[in-house]
């Protein structure tokens, strides 16, 4: 069993070390060759698509792993059905899309090409959950790391052979379907029946299942992303490519904190006194001071930085460092709202905390749009307290619902 934990700890480090440069490479080779620009189109309508699509696939690729976990008796049905609920919720989404962009004034052509990578990947997913509820993370990495690097190298030469940006985004959508279905090929044929017709009860019960499971989801999504929506809402031009990526620096250097937080995740579940909750909080606490290090050295190494992504990216990103060493000031809050999401998921608080941070992202969108209308530096004022929002109203759901 150990030997079987170590040695999938070491795929999925590889795979998520391999996902982690070849993303940075890429972002990094768009924004050089199509300019700051195109990027932020880039990267806003891929936000907003990553929000829609987190709703409608309903987080069903960890409902299916929980269920050939627990191997029920309609594990089979479980793939065919989970396809069909996909495909019919991204159908009728796209019905609905084109309004949607022209409310966040985003690129309707990029935002449904994201869309549907968004759900040729959850199906990947799900194919991949036949590995991984039998423990097996080996097989999902070595997939997952093969379709990163033939798309990397796809994408570099698509975008030195001077193609659009349709077409890199076509050719990652391209790639995704075809590892989807490469993936469900790969799941033996006596683990799989295709019934779809004849099983509207197991829809029923993924269904069921998938609505409380995309609360947490989704509220971990707008976290991530609705501040690069909100940007494309409010700015245009090179400015928004500037802010998108200093917004999303931000965003990888909290994800690489928040795995050190989410290792307690399992102890804190089986936790059964408020005392032990209270040893587990103090350990991420711990974290949350140990955060406030990193603005205060990037502000120190603020010239060498933009030295370094003004020669990565072109001129164009010459304030990048600028607005980054005000931004990662949020980190310190971005921790603490994850402590207390941690907490609230662990503890079953789901239903309150999905509430407190719509409620929250409400506020934010009033937050961008007063300080677009009348404050001075307003993106990254916007950004700050948005991040301020969201940390004091976690901390209210979280003492609510634990009081």
């Amino acid at each position: 069993m150990i030997k079987n934990w170590k040695k999938n700890t070491i795929y999925i480090s590889i795979m998520q070390l391999t996902l982690l440069v070849v993303n940075f490479f890429l972002i990094t080779i768009i924004s050089r060759e199509y300019g700051a620009e195109i990027y932020g189109e880039y990267a806003s309508s891929k936000s907003l698509s990553v929000l829609i699509g987190t709703a409608i696939v309903m987080s069903l690729a960890l409902v299916v792993t929980k269920v050939l976990a627990q191997n029920s008796e309609n594990s089979k049905l479980m793939f065919s059905n989970s396809y069909y609920i996909i495909t019919r919720n991204f159908l009728i989404t796209l019905l609905l899309l084109f309004p949607i962009t022209l409310l966040f004034q985003r690129s309707f052509s990029m935002t449904a090409l994201f869309l549907m990578g968004f759900v040729f990947n959850e199906m990947i997913h799900v194919a991949l959950a036949f590995f991984q509820a039998k423990g097996d993370f080996v097989t999902s990495s070595k997939q997952i790391f093969v379709r990163t690097i033939i798309y990397g190298i796809g994408a570099w030469i698509i975008v030195f052979q001077g193609f659009s940006i349709i077409s890199l985004i076509s050719f990652q959508v391209f790639m995704l379907g075809i590892f989807f279905i490469f993936a469900h090929i790969s799941i033996p044929k006596n683990n799989k029946i295709s019934q779809i017709k004849s099983t509207p009860h197991v829809r029923d019960d993924l269904q069921n299942s998938g609505r409380k499971m995309v609360l947490t989801t989704f509220s971990s999504a707008l976290i991530s992303e609705l501040d690069i929506v909100l940007l494309g809402l409010f700015y245009s031009g090179s400015v928004l490519g500037v802010l998108a990526w200093s917004r999303r620096i931000l965003e990888i250097i909290f994800q690489l904190l928040a795995a050190s937080l989410d290792i307690l995740f399992p102890e804190l579940s089986k936790a059964s006194e408020k005392s032990e909750v209270k040893i587990i909080r103090a350990k991420l606490i711990n974290v949350f001071f140990a955060s406030f290090s990193i603005p205060i050295i990037y502000f120190f190494f603020r010239d060498f930085g933009n030295t370094i992504f003004v020669s990565l990216l072109g001129e164009e990103f010459d304030m990048i460092s600028e607005y980054t060493y005000q931004i990662l000031f949020c980190i310190p809050l971005m921790v603490w709202s994850r402590i207390n999401i941690i907490f609230s998921r662990a503890l079953n608080f789901e239903i309150n905390l999905t509430k407190t941070i719509i409620f929250g992202a409400i506020l934010s969108y009033i937050t961008y749009f007063l300080m677009h209308s009348f404050a001075d530096n307003p993106a990254v004022l916007s950004i700050i307290i948005s991040q301020i929002l969201i940390a004091v109203l976690t901390t209210y759901s979280f003492k609510k619902s634990y009081e």
